[in-house]
């Protein structure tokens, strides 16, 4: 079976992308003096090898936006399996994992269904994305009702696709950032399928919802 992908699948990673410098170690001693026994090479060492901490870190988002998750999953797989507090990296993980199960990103894009749905790589991506949306991650959530809209979402339940279009609706990250939304009319396009009963149970079931985070075995949160 074809079928046409609705929206955009594969988001951009837009989480806050932090900078950080280092402070060089002085060659000042106490009283504004060089140090006679402190080599001033020894600074200029220091800095030429220093690595930024962070950088291993982003390294893996990079080559996923770049569309290399071949490589990127090698570094994204360590970082999402820290589990709470690694949301961003589960989310790209799961990205990742989706495009090389077969699902393509690009918006018309033919692809079989049947096919993607049975491919392992699409399944546990599926899953990691469904880990940092249940952790309350807005672009996970949005990944969610993409993979609904393209009825290849976790279930066919329509209740449990309202509940996740409130929680995305009401995300106080999503509101607090300022996120812009994407003018693609996933949200109106989903509301519009739902009957309005099952649209008011999700609601009620996003008002008793509390987020939940995976952990790695033997961890407990």
């Amino acid at each position: 079976m074809k079928m046409r992908i609705p929206t955009l699948l594969c988001l951009l990673i837009t989480t806050l992308f932090l900078s950080s410098g280092f402070l060089a170690k002085t060659a000042l001693a106490a009283g504004g003096q060089e140090n006679p026994r402190t080599s001033p090479h020894y600074d200029v060492r220091e800095r030429a090898n220093y690595r930024d901490p962070q950088a291993s870190y982003w390294e893996g988002f990079e080559l996923k936006n770049e569309g290399d998750c071949d490589a990127a999953i090698e570094r994204l797989r360590p970082l999402a399996r820290n589990g709470r507090g690694y949301e961003s990296a589960q989310h790209a993980y799961g990205l990742c994992l989706l495009s090389l199960g077969g699902l393509p990103a690009e918006r018309g894009a033919t692809f079989d269904a049947d096919q993607v749905s049975s491919n392992q790589q699409f399944q546990d991506g599926r899953m990691w994305v469904l880990r940092a949306a249940n952790a309350g991650h807005f672009q996970a959530q949005r990944t969610v009702l993409a993979l609904y809209a393209a009825n290849m979402g976790p279930d066919t339940n329509p209740v449990e696709l309202g509940k996740w279009l409130r929680l995305y609706d009401v995300n106080p990250l999503r509101l607090t950032l300022g996120a812009i939304e994407q003018d693609d009319g996933l949200r109106t396009y989903l509301k519009e399928t739902l009957a309005r009963s099952d649209f008011l149970a999700g609601k009620a079931l996003a008002r008793n919802w509390t987020p939940t985070f995976w952990a790695p075995p033997g961890v407990q949160y």
